[in-house]
């Protein structure tokens, strides 16, 4: 078969099937196909019709395609040529050409295009071939193998996608419904404030209003007597006058001052959004975990209360440590009974005036016994306070980091610890209302850690204030 049949021969086949085109379709990417093949593998439409062309993945309409007549022509004229001979000279195809891998006639070997090719009678190359014809099999099959696992891998990944998606509306959902819940709330208690101060101000009005009133029916009654006094004779005009100027006077003597009334309502400002953000970013904490001291990892000069919510240094010489390896024997620390190992936590602990502690939490599987390395790589990730004026974040550094002075030293500390999100913050909790921000460490911990706390030594009394755990419901310590 010469070049150029041989071409046409392949342009005139369908890519799918490898054998003539049938019913031929022309895809608006210009590829074509038999109409059967393009349904057998265009799979299951998208939501707006479409499928990928099998070939560059253009989408395209299946359903709204023709039959390419004039490439349907083609293949009909082509058909004509009798099976097995060559298109130009109708020799039978006796001749495997191995350099152009095609079966030609005699005339196309030893004349045509094809003379001085590697040439092979047909039933040698027959033979030879089929004996390849597993090893393209098994190659067939390896490919198949790993598209399937690739085919695998997506599906699994979309189904990932699909869960995180969701995940995350449900995160969505959950952390707007709280913030909702808290700007309903905090909407009817401003309503409530607004109605009290309405109607203890209308209460007021009204009754300066009454009491206006009152005295402007005093004054229009003494017009009117004046008016009926101008008539009167001389000597009971100058009877009544003198009357009634002398009330007059009275009356406008005690003239009331005119009403002033103060209305006290937050201004809808640009503070009044800051401090309402303020109150929700503390709001939206999780709920205070209710953790307890662990009495036996307390150093011995440590007194842990009935209750387990507040510890303190003696200041009177205390026993040695025990063998017990989960008790402190340098560290004048305790840690709580609760392991925390996934999910978000917030606890807070009250320092007061102390000035001398340091916070945060402890890996599971870190030593206790000895001279504590306060870094993250030997497990604690702390914060802390030095000399009552200096807070330090205990990070991976020969020393302390000094953190930039604060306006006043914070008297309570709320602990935050999210597991997902990689992140231990730490913020001045002392007023109600509002939360800020003091330092974070952002990075995932490398497994499950108990809240930490250091006491620090009392130092002949100077140190000896409690930590206190704060619980939702503050009472027995």
């Amino acid at each position: 078969m010469s070049a150029a049949p041989r071409l046409l021969y392949q342009e005139l086949s369908c890519p799918l099937c490898l054998q003539l085109f049938d019913a031929p379709v022309t895809l608006e990417c210009g590829h074509s196909f038999c109409r059967a093949c393009l349904g057998r593998v265009g799979g299951e439409p998208a939501a707006d019709g479409t499928v990928p062309c099998p070939s560059c993945q253009a989408p395209t309409r299946p359903q709204v395609l023709s039959t390419n007549q004039q490439l349907a022509r083609l293949v009909e004229g082509l058909a004509q040529v009798p099976q097995g001979h060559c298109e130009e000279h109708l020799d039978p195809l006796s001749i495997y050409c191995e350099q152009d891998r095609v079966l030609v006639c005699g005339v196309c070997a030893s004349l045509g295009s094809h003379r001085g090719h590697r040439l092979l009678p047909a039933a040698e190359a027959h033979a030879r071939l089929k004996t390849q014809l597993p090893q393209q099999k098994l190659q067939l099959q390896e490919a198949c193998t790993r598209k399937e696992k690739s085919v695998a891998v997506l599906e699994h990944q979309l189904v990932e996608a699909e869960e995180t998606v969701q995940q995350f509306r449900g995160a969505v959902g959950e952390q707007l419904g709280k913030m909702r819940l808290f700007l309903d709330a905090l909407e009817g208690s401003l309503n409530r404030e607004a109605e009290r101060v309405w109607s203890e101000a209308g209460v007021a009005i009204r009754r300066e209003l009454a009491g206006l009133n009152s005295y402007l029916e005093q004054l229009r009654q003494m017009e009117k007597v004046l008016d009926e006094v101008a008539d009167k004779p001389q000597t009971e005009f100058l009877m009544k006058y003198c009357l009634v100027t002398s009330r007059l006077q009275k009356v406008l003597a005690e003239s009331p001052p005119p009403a002033r009334l103060d209305i006290q309502l937050p201004v809808i400002s640009d503070d009044f959004k800051f401090q309402v953000w303020k109150k929700m970013f503390r709001a939206l904490m999780p709920a205070l975990e209710e953790l307890t001291f662990d009495p036996s990892s307390a150093h011995p000069s440590l007194v842990v209360s009935a209750g387990g919510r507040r510890v303190e240094c003696m200041e009177q010489k205390a026993p040695p440590a025990g063998e017990d390896t989960r008790q402190f024997d340098k560290a004048v620390a305790v840690v709580a009974q609760q392991l925390l190992s996934g999910g978000e936590h917030y606890w807070e602990v009250e320092v007061g005036d102390k000035p001398r502690w340091a916070l945060g939490v402890m890996a599971a599987e870190a030593p206790r016994r000895g001279r504590l390395h306060a870094t993250p790589s030997q497990g604690l990730w702390l914060l802390g306070l030095r000399d009552g004026k200096v807070l330090e974040a205990h990070v991976e550094a020969k020393e302390p980091r000094a953190l930039r002075a604060p306006e006043r030293l914070p008297t309570r500390v709320g602990i935050y610890l999210s597991f997902g999100d990689g992140v231990l913050a730490f913020y001045d909790a002392s007023d109600t209302d509002a939360l800020t921000l003091l330092f974070a460490f952002h990075e995932r911990l490398p497994g499950p850690v108990y809240p930490f706390f250091d006491v620090c030594w009392h130092d002949k009394g100077k140190n000896a204030q409690p930590l206190q755990l704060a619980c939702p419901e503050e009472g027995e310590a």
